[in-house]
């Protein structure tokens, strides 16, 4: 039924215009589609097994935090949900095999490149960053379930999927542990100043985040450097991609130099 009414939706816009769509149009386009909880049980499955993408949080020297991680909700119906899998089991092996750090970035993707978190991975990949740093970069969700639809239409609902236990790991995860450059967005500052409030976890990242501006480094100790940014689902220029990109080669060469890996220079 979702799937008939997305197709209805687009029915009728030629490629090129749909390609100039404005980005008033383009949430237009989007806020038609209710956000909630993604349907596919297998996927949430393994959102349950590896709340994370790419490398495991633990492991990696930067971490990409958002919101939710968000699919088209008919992808699990099509073949290229195969895709999905293989990504979700080994994101490292993935962007490894593939030479791009995301699925919905594969020639192959057969849905809307406008909608379902597309435009997010679409903007990271512009910092150019190779499958050398696979083993170095992680991203991680307040929510760790996957979703549909805009976040911002339904935050009422955004806040009952959350998990205390899996914010207190997160948040141990980014203040603990090796250092770590860690980037967040206002949005998703927003978001954590309101669930310390309401559940009692992120006191600490409260604390570094309240009242920041954004771009800038907000904290940097023993443990983690933070960057307070923009989300890579707004529109953001790349005068600030440009910026991001030698912060985080930057810190990497900081972090391990001496240690192999990824050159960042």
């Amino acid at each position: 039924m979702i799937a008939n009414l997305i197709k209805s939706l687009f029915a009728g816009i030629p490629p090129t215009q749909s390609a100039r769509l404005t980005g008033t149009e383009e949430n237009h386009l989007t806020s038609n589609l209710q956000y909630g909880l993604h349907p596919s049980i297998e996927l949430q499955q393994l959102f349950k097994e590896r709340p994370y993408q790419g490398q495991h949080p633990a492991k990696a020297n930067v971490l990409i935090v958002g919101n939710d991680a968000n699919y088209s909700p008919e992808i699990s119906e099509h073949k290229f949900f195969q895709r999905i899998l293989e990504y979700h089991k080994d994101g490292v092996g993935f962007w490894k095999r593939h030479q791009k750090h995301h699925p919905f970035l594969l020639p192959e993707y057969p849905f809307d490149r406008r909608r379902g978190g597309v435009k997010y991975h679409a903007t990271f990949s512009k910092l150019g960053f190779s499958s050398e740093y696979s083993e170095r970069i992680s991203f991680v969700e307040l929510l760790n379930v996957p979703t549909i639809g805009n976040t911002g239409d339904d935050k009422k609902l955004f806040f009952e999927l959350l998990d205390k236990d899996h914010l207190s790991w997160l948040e141990d995860i980014i203040l603990g542990g090796d250092k770590k450059f860690v980037l967040v967005n206002q949005t998703l500052s927003n978001s954590i100043l309101k669930i310390q409030k309401n559940f009692g976890v992120f006191k600490r990242l409260k604390k570094a985040l309240d009242g920041k501006k954004a771009p800038s480094i907000i904290l940097e100790n023993d443990n983690v450097e933070i960057y307070n940014g923009y989300s890579f689902s707004h529109s953001v220029s790349n005068e600030y991609l440009k910026n991001l990109r030698f912060e985080i080669n930057k810190f990497l060469g900081q972090a391990h130099k001496g240690k192999g890996g990824v050159n960042p220079h």
